[in-house]
């Protein structure tokens, strides 16, 4: 059975809700418990206040000699559903009663004896169906004898009064319920909304739209994370830009040696070139395949190199040999483009390095054509070695038109061409990406400095020795 699908805006709206209400229900219960202990105290305090009323009504009447004074006056200010009085004599008999209850309240004997003994006595009795605040107390008189000894005061709306609050604490807890519902809805709405626009926009970007960029209106991590996405956006462009100009290159670098191929071996099989030219033409397709075979082994070192399928073999071997070695391989292209190569330093001197030479081999042999390829008719490449403390650093110099200063960064990446009008054959813009590759592999340092108009020269450093070695 398939889960449903909860989005995060379902997640962190019943998130803010649930912690919320748990929130609400602690104070509503710590409220609950602070108030009823309050309502208590009150209700106690409220006690005393009406035994001095009763006193006082005792002693004015005293003072009037007129003790029927004292049945109509407390009968007056006993008037409420929620209280009851009780006077009584020095024999605990009950002398008057002042209640509007029906049902009689049991009043203890115990707690009239102990009042008689001048003490005050208070009780609270659990009845859940009419609880009772009962405090009985000594009658003291400063300039009468009372035969009103003890007076008895229960309060019995305890529950009303709680009820009553319940009603509003639940029409105000009601009310928080909806503004804070409504609250947390639009909030989870607002912090959700850039993640449901990223959303949106990387359903645009799975399709190959990078155009949308999402709208930043924050700085903290879900803006951050716009950003991201936009500069994910910038680099999956640029890349899908160099993709199609790859695809347009690899495409333009396979078909025009395969129609000259094509071309000249359907011209050798109907005899149209003279047998005197036909060894000329073969050389010409001979030239052209070893460009195509060069161009599918670029793109297989690519592939391997930046899947991690290549590693190096470093070792101790000649420099100098391998340079001149390189050189004497393109004798012939130099001869034919009529460009000089100038090797600076001492050709019978060797200099050895720590690395892999058939990768290195690669390197120079990349850059040496890079080199020739730019320059001009006539040109001059120049190769220096230079050694420095436990290094050693090649310069390979053109005189060719140069490159930009806002294109330098890029030269190592992909597809990335400088002669993108394809002017000249210079290859399909990954030779340099599997430079840098072989390069960073042996944690050794490439660098570039290029002027337009003038040329560019390129700087490869690497190690004399092994670490072993120089330990040793």
């Amino acid at each position: 059975m398939k889960k449903r699908k909860v989005s995060i805006f379902m997640k962190l709206f019943f998130t803010y809700l649930i912690s919320s209400f748990a929130a609400f229900i602690l104070f509503s219960f710590i409220f609950y418990l602070l108030f009823n202990n309050n309502l208590k105290q009150s209700f106690l305090n409220s006690m005393e206040t009406q035994q001095e009323q009763v006193v006082q009504i005792l002693e004015l009447a005293y003072q009037e000699e007129n003790k029927e004074a004292i049945i109509s006056t407390l009968s007056i200010i006993n008037d409420q559903e929620h209280r009851s009085i009780f006077i009584y004599d020095k024999n605990g008999q009950l002398l008057y009663r002042f209640s509007t209850l029906q049902e009689p309240i049991h009043i203890e004997e115990e707690m009239i004896y102990k009042a008689l003994q001048g003490a005050s006595v208070k009780e609270f009795i659990k009845d859940k169906a009419n609880p009772l605040f009962i405090m009985a107390s000594p009658i003291e008189a400063n300039e009468f004898d009372f035969d009103e000894k003890v007076v008895v005061i229960a309060l019995h709306n305890y529950f009303g009064v709680v009820n009553g609050i319940k009603g509003l604490f639940l029409l105000a807890g009601a009310i928080t319920i909806v503004v804070t519902t409504t609250f947390l809805y639009t909030l989870s709405k607002k912090i959700t909304a850039p993640l449901r626009e990223m959303n949106h926009v990387a359903m645009e970007y799975a399709k190959g739209d990078f155009t949308n960029k999402v709208k930043i209106k924050s700085n903290d991590e879900i803006g951050q994370l716009g950003k991201t996405f936009n500069y994910m956006a910038n680099e999956l462009s640029s890349l899908d830009l160099m993709r199609k100009e790859f695809v347009a290159n690899v495409s333009h670098d396979m078909r025009s040696p395969l129609t000259s191929i094509n071309g000249f071996v359907g011209a050798l099989l109907d005899g149209t070139i003279p047998k005197n030219q036909q060894k000329r033409y073969l050389y010409l397709m001979k030239d052209e395949t070893e460009r195509l075979i060069k161009l599918v082994n670029d793109l297989l070192d690519i592939a391997r190199i930046e899947a991690g399928q290549v590693s190096i073999q470093p070792i101790n071997y000649n420099l100098s040999e391998q340079i001149r070695k390189l050189i004497a391989k393109m004798e012939p292209e130099l001869i034919k483009q009529n460009i000089d190569i100038e090797f600076q330093g001492n050709l019978d001197e060797d200099i050895e390095v720590f690395a892999d030479q058939n990768r290195m081999d690669q390197v120079f042999g990349n850059l040496l054509q890079n080199a020739v390829n730019f320059s001009p008719e006539k040109g001059l490449v120049t190769i220096i070695i230079n050694e420095l403390d436990h290094n050693v650093m090649v310069f390979i110099k053109d005189q060719g038109p140069g490159i930009k200063k806002e294109e330098l960064k890029y030269i190592w990446d992909r597809f990335f061409k400088v002669d993108k009008a394809r002017s000249k054959k210079v290859g399909t813009g990954i030779g340099l990406s599997i430079v840098k590759h072989i390069i960073d592999l042996h944690q050794a340092k490439i660098d570039v400095k290029s002027e337009v108009g003038v040329g560019t020269t390129f700087r490869v450093t690497l190690p004399r020795f092994s670490l072993k070695k120089n330990e040793i």
